[in-house]
């Protein structure tokens, strides 16, 4: 590695310059040389060597002000310099490490000591260089990776939004047409003469509509979530109407199980003048309610609402099928299912609970479950609602 390394040497005194020029060629080094600091600068601009030998008593420049000038530039400031003089003080040597000196050999010299230190220094700028160059190459490679990760993740959020937006779009037109044959279904079966036969099958179409109707609804819901276009409508309204809703709505299809609905309401709070999402509310209790009625047998299902810790608290609680321990930490993720196969009994995509978190998130409440298998399952959140005064 040290054969063909150039060496600069500067020193005002040619007999100095003579005898290392001579130690040093015939050790296979290049050898270039000047006479002052000045000099030297001009020649390592020109040749660019791989080490400089340096004296400090000269005129004009003395050493330590040459290897300042040769920090200060930019081109020349990894070349190493050994400082070689007859000064044989501690601070002599102090300064000229401080200047920028990597070592110091003192005047007279033995000649292996020259070449032993020429060698270890070689060596460490041809391990610096390699390792910058590394460094170098690293930093390329991993801003390459870094643009083709970003480009990436621009493409995959460009497809999600895509996804997305069609999702929203697809959802909110099929929820208009869907929307009229819920209505005209409940008008066909409440207000005409129907035979026992055109009843069933008004009432399945009434079923199986309601159904999809819920499910585009929580796709709409989803994909507003994530476009963040989902909007609290603030209302005034009392705990009464919101639990009147639900129990007209989720009453006959309970009594078509044998299951009753109970209602455990604190009286201060039935009447009770508040602010808040009211249509937010009802929808997260409509996807509990429907999920307590879907997963019940037998038994019954309440419905409690207090005021807990400045939150109103509202919670459904049924007697069902109750849900798997290991199920339990992803049944709030979307399209997670307790039970995943393709035989199974329940109808839904699992996307009723997502949206009932999305949807009190978006409240600025939380929401909670907790169940034992094969005993029931109660599901609540707590909501902060403005008491109007």
């Amino acid at each position: 590695m040290t054969n063909k390394a150039t060496v600069l040497i500067i020193d005002d005194s040619l007999v100095n310059l003579i005898f290392l020029q001579g130690i040093l060629t015939k050790h296979s080094f290049n050898v270039i040389s000047a006479n002052n600091g000045e000099r030297g600068l001009q020649l390592a601009q020109q040749t660019l060597p791989d080490i400089i030998l340096l004296d400090i008593i000269m005129p004009g420049w003395d050493g330590y002000e040459t290897c300042r000038r040769f920090k200060q530039n930019k081109k020349l400031s990894n070349i190493p310099i050994l400082f070689l003089s007859a000064l044989g003080e501690l601070k002599s040597k102090v300064k000229a490490l401080q200047v920028g000196g990597v070592d110091y050999v003192s005047k007279p010299f033995q000649e292996p000591e020259l070449l032993a230190r020429l060698e270890t220094h070689l060596e460490l700028a041809y391990l610096r260089k390699n390792l910058e160059c590394e460094v170098a190459n690293q930093t390329k490679k991993i801003k390459l990776l870094f643009d083709a990760l970003q480009l990436s993740y621009e493409r995959a959020q460009q497809t999600s939004n895509l996804k997305t937006e069609f999702l929203r779009k697809i959802s909110h037109e099929f929820l208009t047409p869907m929307n009229i044959v819920v209505g005209m279904t409940d008008i066909l079966i409440e207000d005409t003469e129907l035979t026992k036969e055109q009843q069933h099958y008004a009432k399945t179409i009434s079923k199986a509509s309601k159904q999809l109707n819920a499910i585009l609804t929580n796709m709409l819901n989803f994909a507003q979530q994530f476009k963040s276009e989902i909007k609290q409508v603030i209302t005034e309204f009392q705990v009464h109407e919101i639990i009147d809703s639900l129990l007209k709505e989720f009453s006959p299809i309970a009594k078509s199980k044998s299951l009753q609905i109970y209602t455990d309401i604190e009286k201060s709070l039935l009447y009770m003048p508040l602010r808040g999402d009211k249509q937010g509310i009802y929808n997260v209790l409509n996807k509990f309610l429907d999920n307590a009625i879907k997963f019940t047998e037998n038994g019954k299902i309440l419905i409690h609402v207090k005021f807990e810790k400045q939150l109103m608290l509202f919670e459904i609680s049924d007697t069902g099928i109750g849900i798997p321990p290991k199920q339990k930490d992803h049944l709030f993720e979307i399209f997670s299912q307790v039970d995943n196969s393709s035989t199974r009994p329940y109808d839904g995509m699992g996307m009723g609970l997502a949206v009932a978190k999305m949807l009190t998130e978006n409240m600025g409440g939380e929401i909670h479950m907790k169940s034992v298998l094969s005993q029931g399952s109660c599901f609540w959140i707590k909501v902060p609602l403005e008491i109007v005064r």
